[in-house]
């Protein structure tokens, strides 16, 4: 682009004279406009260069007032004014707002013809976008041979680090370096972390950044002296990763600009590529998991050769893992959550060093991941860890938040159907535990499950509870106050200190509420087997009322 300072040492301005605004010399020239009356300044676009007679100038006249007014909204590239027409010297009120502004404020004698200038200067930048066109034309094909091949993104980015004298770092959706190309020499790789003269790169900082700055999707900024690009790679919303640029040359140019532009497209080609295979993958992962867990004529022998083609070992123990977004339906069903959840999973269980086979779904996503640890506390610890960094993870990166229920371990091909209902059941009844956990195993949910056998077998859970729990239960003598302090109560021993402090209520209240409680249930706090009777029971009434993931 041609900027102002180039356009003042064409042959055509050797007599013209800056008169101020000396700190936007370098402001990039996009049109040249002349005009003689200033009128309508709403008609100027970014990056004009103005070149005007100056009529009315010399007068306080509307002409100065809308003059000074463009200058300030700071549209302009720069002013050129006639001295010798209408007006003998520059205003210093114009000369005052363009030093002010920034804005290049150019004295052109009577001498010059208006057209040699304006002709001058658009030869300039019709010739500079011609070259630009043929460079990006020439750019554009190199990248389209690189694109039609099938050499991988590493050799890719090779080439283009070549192409476009850069250092070159593409990072995955997960923040993870997929490959790079290092050119400078202070510039070096090391555990995932790209590092300029020992200062790391933190890629989630820079984003942040880049979330502030959305309508331009290329966040610039220099790097140690050097110009440097930052893009997120994506399609629609889905971001497939992203894209650190660092040149060699200490400045950059127009033609960098459209480099940059191409450069993100073809990343995005190949992550596309990838991505393409990978969803063949998933496919055939989810049809084989689905078979598994339905159980409906599952023949074992097929199901574990199609594994292993998908390089997963059925012959070890496995474990289900169900996770889930929580929220309406409604917002759940605004995004693919299933295909966010594969990445960070996928991501997850890969840094584990396990194996995995994947379901996703609309919202949901099923995970069979094989365990290593033969005692089950190691083996329930191992799973959890592997949660917690599931769920750490979706919550950096997204405002909804995530349910995760985990089976039981079986060896038995058979046996992984029942480990796949016994993860959904975890998050199904979480919100009956009292911390109400958003990571939980079956084993977790304890009592529960003779509650969940005995609901399926149909019997009534009511008739049970209400035998214990008596008028607390019954009809508008609902009195759920008592039943909150018979949980908070038994779950603190029976501590009246405790319990009191728990719900915010003096020790003397609570013992009024628990002479209640005896009198209306019929059952006395100091018997352990009455305490026992009514803790199953107000378990089974929480599991019948409490609302349910």
């Amino acid at each position: 682009m041609l900027t102002i300072k180039e356009a003042m040492e064409l042959p055509v301005m050797n007599q013209t004279k800056l008169i101020a605004g000396k700190a936007g010399l370098n402001n990039p020239i996009k049109w040249v406009t002349t005009v003689e009356l200033i009128e309508d300044i709403t008609r100027f676009q970014e990056g004009e260069f103005l070149i005007t007679t100056g009529y009315g100038l010399d007068t306080g006249s509307e002409y100065k007032k809308r003059l000074l007014h463009l200058i300030e909204t700071g549209k302009l590239a720069g002013i050129a004014l006639y001295t010798g027409f209408y007006i003998k010297e520059v205003p210093g009120e114009v000369s005052l707002a363009a030093e002010q502004a920034g804005l290049p404020l150019i004295e052109i004698p009577t001498s010059i013809n208006f057209s040699a200038v304006t002709k001058a200067i658009l030869e300039q930048l019709a010739n500079r976008q011609i070259r630009l066109l043929e460079a990006s034309l020439s750019i554009h094909k190199e990248m389209t041979k690189l694109a039609l091949g099938n050499e991988g993104l590493q050799h890719v980015l090779e080439k283009l680090s070549e192409l476009t004298s850069s250092s070159m770092f593409v990072f995955d959706e997960m923040y993870s370096l997929s490959a790079s190309n290092v050119r400078h020499s202070d510039v070096r790789v090391s555990s995932n972390t790209v590092f300029f003269r020992e200062e790391p790169f933190n890629l989630r900082e820079f984003m942040t950044i880049s979330e502030k700055t959305k309508d331009d999707p290329f966040l610039r900024y220099t790097w140690h002296g050097f110009p440097s690009f930052l893009t997120p790679v994506k399609s629609g919303e889905f971001i497939y990763g992203y894209l650190l640029m660092i040149h060699e040359k200490n400045h950059s140019s127009e033609m960098d600009e459209v480099i940059l532009e191409h450069v993100s497209t073809l990343i995005g080609i190949e992550f596309v590529k990838k991505h393409a295979i990978e969803e063949t993958r998933v496919r055939l992962q989810g049809e084989l998991l689905e078979e598994i867990l339905r159980k409906e004529n599952l023949d074992v022998h097929t199901a574990t050769r199609r594994a292993l083609r998908l390089g997963f070992d059925l012959s070890g123990r496995q474990a289900v893992i169900h996770v889930k977004v929580q929220g309406s339906p409604r917002t759940v069903e605004q995004k693919d959550w299933g295909k966010h959840l594969y990445y960070i999973v996928s991501a997850q269980l890969r840094k584990a060093g396990i194996q995995f086979l994947l379901l996703p779904k609309t919202n949901a996503l099923a995970a069979l991941v094989e365990v290593k640890k033969n005692e089950t506390a190691d083996e329930k610890h191992l799973l959890k860890d592997i949660c917690k960094q599931i769920h750490t993870h979706w919550a950096s990166r997204e405002n909804s938040s995530l349910a995760i229920g985990i089976g039981r371990t079986y060896e038995d091909i058979t046996r992984l159907s029942e480990s796949g209902t016994q993860a959904e059941h975890a998050i199904t009844y979480s919100g009956l535990l009292m911390n109400k956990p958003e990571i939980v195993h079956f084993d977790e949910l304890g009592f529960y499950h003779l509650l969940i056998q005995l609901e399926a077998s149909g019997l009534e859970l009511e008739d049970y509870y209400r035998q214990y729990l008596g008028d607390l239960t019954s009809g508008e003598r609902h009195r759920t106050d008592l039943l909150l302090t018979l949980e908070t109560y038994l779950s603190q021993n029976c501590h009246i200190q405790q319990t009191a402090s728990m719900l915010f209520i003096h020790r003397h209240t609570l013992k009024y509420r628990l002479q209640q409680i005896e009198r209306k249930t019929g059952l006395s706090m100091h018997h352990a087997q009455d305490r026992l009777n009514l803790q199953l029971a107000l378990m089974a009434y929480r599991f019948c009322h409490t609302s349910r993931y």
